[in-house]
């Protein structure tokens, strides 16, 4: 018996399956993957999620077309907003150390194949001295030369296999940090309550047609994933407040800039010449002028260009 379950600390899983059993083929087709830290198979991005009740149930189907026996076990209840970030950026920060040992082990792998590369082309020749064909030493030389470039094919991946680590380690490292910074949340605010409005337009035609089978499984998950986005909106709503209650990081707002200062945006400066409600309007080098919103300017100017203006003073 497979037994397909989910929950919001572990996410959507399956018990019962083993190696070699055939159901690693129809799992991976739906999107499933093999988690070797849990020794199971799990739908990625589903922890502290609304269940996605469409792929467990494509996902049963073909388990049970193939002759499996198959049951559901679907807990929909959420989590605490507070609770499941903490446990998120727990999870995050365990990756972040995990990749940074990798980062380690990989730079130590590759010193060391730069070392067996040094140790190769000692044992050639000085001075670049050519093969002599037909000398009792002509085999050797090939062998060392071969080892040479062996060697040094290996210290090259070895190389990219390190810088690669190394830049995920840095990337996992901040990226608690940058998920907090004022400008993500406003922007992650703001899609979500774009995909909350389309959410509840889609309810309310829903509600208004006449029902079937299909249409009342699409509600279903409408107002799972309707009660997730809530969730979210309210805890990111609350970061932000509290943000701008205390001393942490702010977003730059209409209130601090105005026309004649400069403003800062992915690593240019621009002369604002109107400030709007959600953006100011700023002087291109062409003929036209642009619009840059708060959320991307990250550095301001006051008009001569010097004195700093400060987010919220």
């Amino acid at each position: 018996m497979l037994t397909i379950t989910h929950t919001p600390t572990e996410g959507t899983t399956i018990d019962g399956t083993s190696k070699g059993d055939g159901t690693a083929p129809i799992l991976k087709t739906a999107g499933w993957k093999w988690g070797r830290s849990i020794t199971a198979w799990y739908i990625p991005h589903s922890r502290d999620r609304a269940p996605h009740l469409a792929r467990i149930e494509h996902t049963a189907a073909a388990l049970r077309a193939a002759g499996y026996d198959v049951e559901t076990d679907i807990d929909t209840t959420l989590r605490d907003g507070t609770d499941a970030h903490h446990n998120r950026n727990e999870r995050l920060t365990d990756r972040a150390a995990a990749l940074a040992a990798k980062a380690e082990r990989k730079a130590t792998a590759a010193d060391a194949a730069h070392a067996r590369h040094d140790h190769a082309c000692a044992a050639l020749p000085e001075g670049g001295e050519p093969i002599k064909v037909g000398h009792h030493s002509e085999r050797r030389h090939r062998r060392a030369l071969d080892r040479a470039h062996t060697t040094a094919r290996a210290a090259i991946e070895a190389d990219a296999a390190a810088r690669s680590a190394a830049e995920s380690a840095r990337i996992a490292a901040r990226s608690t940090d940058h998920r907090y910074t004022p400008a993500v949340i406003h922007r992650r605010i703001e899609r979500q309550s774009a995909e909350l409005r389309s959410i509840e337009r889609h309810l309310t035609k829903y509600r208004a047609a006449r029902h079937t089978a299909e249409t009342s499984n699409h509600m279903h998950q409408l107002e799972l994933n309707k009660a997730e986005l809530e969730r979210d909106i309210e805890y990111w709503t609350a970061v932000r407040a509290e943000q701008d209650a205390t001393d942490g990081p702010k977003l730059y707002s209409r209130a601090d800039l105005r026309p004649g200062c400069f403003v800062n945006c992915s690593g240019t400066w621009h002369k604002v010449i109107r400030v709007n409600a959600k953006s100011v309007t700023v002087v291109t080098a062409y003929s036209w002028t642009d619009r840059l919103p708060y959320d991307k300017i990250t550095d301001a100017r006051a008009e001569d260009a010097h004195t700093p203006i400060r987010p919220g003073q």
